[in-house]
């Protein structure tokens, strides 16, 4: 072979990978509703300057809703990204932050608990995915899929976990896995082909807005919801749920990142609350700092309004939002002593997202309010 043809060789393999890159992402999740919405969360973080983010917040879906980023840089200057997706696993959540401190130096991240529910804690696949799938293929990735296969594995065959799942079903789950396609998703979604793609799966979708959730009409939806009522109680932990917190813990204090963690604002059961004060009492107790906002004086402080700020029992519409992120943003600023950026070189697409936002706002509740009254 002559140095040309060698050439033509390596130039046909390069450009063989990249149509096959191309080709492959198509097959991913669907690129639409709250799939396509996280998808353009990570895909926007991607795209972000190095060094550019102070801090991102973890969790599940509730976290997008409450955290309006262009607010909290509007108000105080400040970068918070959310990174949060639909029943994200808290097994997660060290991939996820080793991936953001790739490019962004970060040295504080929120990690919203609420993933700490019994029921949440059960590893599905699906949830995995919508983490993994939209991270860049590299280590990491492969290590985050690693770790989340083991965690499954060790869910299902805790002896625990089996006599709460039941012998049988807790076999069923381990011989569902399919681990392959954890890694390669293109051998789960390939047959979306003949089932129909949209022009979405062809590009690369991105939120101009820095993570603000406006999925459908659901930003300028009004739920009225019965305000929760405050209990102490707790209900014991089990073991899997105390191995993921240990965990994070564990990584923020080997890495030197300041972690937060917090429990969402929202209407809440009883019930649901005692695993929650459960999770936040085990962290306290172990020397974490965490912020319950599940109590009277902080939905007080905020202004929450149980007849105007939810679109259903478990998240904010935009108003809720916009309220939470202004305490929020102030408590994180003043606390942990995060520089003002406005003005700064650099963050120019910041005063751009806010632009946008106040738009989207602003059109979206006018438009919310003239369908109530022609109603």
């Amino acid at each position: 072979m002559t140095i040309k043809q060698g050439l033509r060789f390596l130039l046909f393999i390069v450009a063989l990978g990249i149509s096959a890159g191309a080709v492959v992402s198509v097959f991913g999740l669907p690129a639409e509703g709250n799939a396509l919405a996280c998808t353009k969360r990570y895909h926007s973080f991607y795209a972000e300057p190095e060094d550019t983010i102070d801090f991102v917040l973890l969790g599940t879906s509730s976290v997008d809703r409450e955290w309006i980023a262009p607010e909290a840089w509007d108000k105080y200057g400040i970068t918070g990204y959310a990174l949060n997706t639909d029943v994200q696993p808290l097994v997660l959540a060290t991939g996820i932050l080793e991936e953001v401190r790739k490019t962004q130096d970060i040295k504080l991240a929120v990690v919203d608990v609420r993933g700490i529910r019994s029921s949440t804690v059960r590893p599905k696949d699906s949830t995995f995915r919508r983490v993994t799938d939209n991270m860049k293929y590299s280590k990491n990735r492969w290590d985050t899929i690693a770790h989340a296969i083991d965690y499954y594995k060790d869910y299902y065959q805790d002896e625990e976990m089996r006599a709460i799942e039941g012998e049988e079903e807790a076999d069923k789950m381990l011989d569902s896995l399919d681990e392959a396609s954890l890694y390669f998703p293109f051998l789960k979604y390939h047959s979306r082909w003949s089932e129909g793609l949209t022009r979405d799966d062809f590009i690369t979708p991105y939120n101009t807005m820095k993570g603000v959730y406006n999925v459908e009409n659901m930003a300028f939806t009004v739920e009225a919801q019965d305000p929760t009522e405050v209990v102490g109680n707790t209900k014991e932990l089990n073991g899997m749920q105390t191995r993921l917190l240990d965990e994070i813990m564990a990584y923020g204090k080997d890495t030197g990142l300041e972690i937060l963690f917090i429990v969402s604002p929202s209407k809440l059961s009883k019930g649901e609350q005692t695993e929650f004060n459960a999770a936040a009492e085990y962290l306290q107790e172990h020397g974490a700092n965490v912020i319950n906002f599940n109590k009277d004086e902080y939905y007080a402080a905020f202004g929450m309004d149980f007849s105007q700020d939810l679109y259903n029992a478990h998240h904010m519409n935009s108003r809720g939002g916009v309220k939470f992120t202004r305490y929020f943003a102030k408590y994180l600023s003043e606390t942990y002593q995060l520089a003002d950026k406005r003005g700064q070189e650099g963050y120019e697409s910041w005063d751009e997202a806010y632009e946008k936002f106040v738009k989207f706002y602003k059109e979206g509740w006018a438009a919310q309010k003239k369908e109530a009254e022609e109603k």
